[in-house]
């Protein structure tokens, strides 16, 4: 998983890299900018933020970001990876930087490379090649042999393009201005920039764009359905972000209400504040607290100088991170039945560890909710759980993930309440259901099954012919 950013038209390199920074959500590790510069291209690439990318003081006509956030290869822990894997990349006449996961790489080339996004320019690369320098032909042939997710941008002579793979997993938004267009995997990204969003990319759709902001469209692969990841929904896009025509926001206030409904089926004690665990879940506890007549309090406040524990390297890191990450006030805490909301309980970290702390200050009760169902199933396509046992929900059930993170009750959103509360449904829910919605991820579970799961490699990048 990570942010993608394209822009054509003369713009502002500055104003690019805080454009990026609204995609930090989607990868921490490391930041890049690409640029043209007369008749080559340049790159500016730095460890954590995109705000500490160093640019210079110009307006390039063709400009490629990203965030990144490693769910193929290694973590980005020096300067000495950034190049090799924090994109744009560049191949001959490409340049590009993608956002999702493919899992089939080792039986598509033998060519070494140290991340997927580099391994899509390669590919794009060798078929533009092979056929001519046509760039619909080589989407055609990339789409028939690699099995993930990616929807990405790019440049090719002196044009912008945009694709999303025919499945539709990843966000992938346009807008267009008489000055400019900007490609990007969210929509905030254009309304910063004050350009409109026109629409999302199609699943299976290529867009080429000129300098005159003139828009082809290729139809490269379809399918009669869809599978857009629904944890987008629920957890990584910024609730800002308009995705299929729906603001994320109001997706999740939905789901909020839809938990409370199945808060009022165990008959318990009404709390006395509704909680959310900041950030991502505070649309959920809001819609819950006006459902269940109690008021929200936010007395989980985050330390705003910490990212994301999910994306976080290790578990050693997660726990670090977590003990840092809120600040609590006490003073509305003691004596008191708190209904906390989060969005998810994936390895149950957090939610052990928020659960202790509002006890040890003296709070009655603590119910915890989650607005995503049990994820039993690791992901293929782009979110960095790709084992069983980085998955509570996958050998536990839910009085002993209750147990273990010491919730008076905990209070799980089902899964037919999600697809409600999206309003699609082609959704990609292979991590609640194991039904991967494609062929190799099928084949990568198979062998999972057929051997030992425990290993510290993902699944997609183990050898199972041994």
């Amino acid at each position: 998983m990570c942010g993608v950013l394209g822009i054509l038209g003369n713009f502002q390199l500055k104003m690019a890299r805080d454009l990026l920074l609204l995609l930090t959500h989607r990868g921490q590790d490391a930041a890049g900018l690409l640029w043209s510069d007369e008749n080559s291209f340049k790159t500016s690439k730095a460890m954590g933020n995109p705000g500490k990318i160093e640019v210079p003081e110009i307006s390039p006509k063709h400009i490629l970001g990203s965030t990144r956030y490693p769910t193929t290869g290694k973590r980005v822990v020096s300067s000495d990876d950034l190049d090799t894997f924090v994109g744009p990349f560049n191949s001959d006449d490409i340049s590009m930087t993608h956002n999702g996961n493919i899992t089939n790489m080792s039986s598509v080339s033998n060519i070494q490379v140290d991340c997927d996004s580099e391994f899509i320019a390669e590919r794009l690369s060798i078929h533009l090649k092979a056929n001519g320098g046509n760039l619909p032909d080589a989407f055609k042939k990339l789409e028939g042999e690699v099995d993930g997710s990616f929807s990405l941008t790019g440049l090719y002579q002196e044009k912008l393009f945009a694709y999303r793979d025919s499945h539709g997993f990843k966000p992938l938004v346009f807008g267009r201005t008489k000055k400019n267009t900007i490609v990007a995997s969210e929509s905030q990204v254009l309304d910063m920039a004050e350009v409109p969003l026109e629409r999302d990319v199609y699943p299976g759709e290529l867009l080429i764009f000129d300098q005159k902001g003139t828009m082809e469209s290729h139809s490269i692969s379809q399918n009669s359905t869809h599978s857009h990841c629904f944890f987008e929904y629920v957890y990584f896009a910024h609730p800002a972000a308009k995705m299929e025509n729906q603001l994320v926001y109001d997706v999740r206030f939905r789901l909020g209400r839809a938990l409370a409904h199945s808060f009022l089926k165990l008959n318990l004690e009404v709390p006395d504040y509704v909680v959310p665990v900041p950030d991502t879940s505070r649309p959920a506890a809001q819609a819950m607290a006006e459902t269940l007549s109690v008021p929200m309090r936010e007395i989980i406040l985050k330390n705003r100088y910490l990212g994301r524990t999910f994306i976080a390297g290790s578990q050693e890191e997660r726990n670090s991170m977590a003990k840092s990450k809120y600040i609590y006030l006490d003073d509305k805490i003691s004596g008191k039945t708190i209904l906390v909301v989060d969005d998810s309980i994936v390895r149950g970290t957090t939610a052990k560890m928020i659960i202790t702390d509002l006890k040890k200050r003296g709070a009655a009760k603590v119910y915890f909710a989650a607005t995503c169902p049990p994820q039993t199933h690791p992901c293929y396509y782009g979110i960095d759980i790709a084992t069983d046992s980085e998955l509570i929900a996958c050998t536990t059930d839910i009085n002993s993930i209750a147990d273990f993170i010491g919730a008076d009750a905990l209070i799980y959103q089902e899964q037919h309440t999600v697809e409600n509360a999206i309003g699609l449904k082609d959704l990609c829910l292979a991590c609640l259901d194991g039904n991967y919605p494609t062929e190799h991820a099928r084949k990568i579970r198979n062998n999972v099954s057929q051997h030992s799961s425990t290993t510290n490699q993902r699944d997609y990048e183990r050898d199972f012919s041994q």
